[in-house]
């Protein structure tokens, strides 16, 4: 039986915390890390180290690379520059306004378990503002000084946007 070694797809940096690649089906990516801005503003020790990680497509129908491999191997090699600092953190919010947050965080979290190599460590929750449901995941390397902190933060303001 043969296996075939994946590789991910070349990523073109554009900033310290944005990088884009296309894929074989000709699909231009955007994966980027924006600040979390003043949503942590309650943990003034580890409001400057959370960003939000978000992947888009910016140039073809998503839709026909569904089933690439090489998409989640790719974003994961964003990861491993993005933790090379192991006092960042990742936020990744699936909302519903298209009604397709379920398979967004399950093709995330399968990306997640395949590709991770257990240095980072994630935790998931739900969110619910009225109608809009949100699952949502953070990511934090296994060495962060302030771990704990972190974690028992981000389930905090989960907790208050679920009162």
């Amino acid at each position: 039986m043969h296996s075939i070694l994946l590789n991910p797809y070349p990523l073109q940096l554009n900033n310290e915390y944005s990088y884009e690649f296309v894929t074989d089906q000709e699909i231009r990516y955007s994966v980027y890390f924006l600040p979390s801005g003043n949503i942590f503003e309650q943990y003034p020790n580890v409001a400057n180290s959370i960003y939000w990680f978000t992947i888009d497509a910016k140039q073809g129908d998503a839709d026909a690379s569904i089933n690439d491999e090489r998409i989640g191997l790719t974003v994961f090699e964003v990861f491993k520059v993005f933790f090379a600092n192991i006092e960042n953190v990742a936020i990744y919010v699936c909302d519903s306004l298209d009604n397709r947050h379920q398979a967004r965080h399950r093709k995330f979290s399968l990306w997640f378990w395949r590709y991770n190599d257990g240095s980072i460590l994630k935790e998931d929750a739900k969110s619910i503002a009225g109608d809009l449901v949100m699952y949502n995941s953070i990511l934090v390397h296994r060495k962060n000084p302030r771990l704990p902190e972190i974690i028992n933060a981000f389930k905090d303001l989960n907790e208050e946007m679920n009162k």
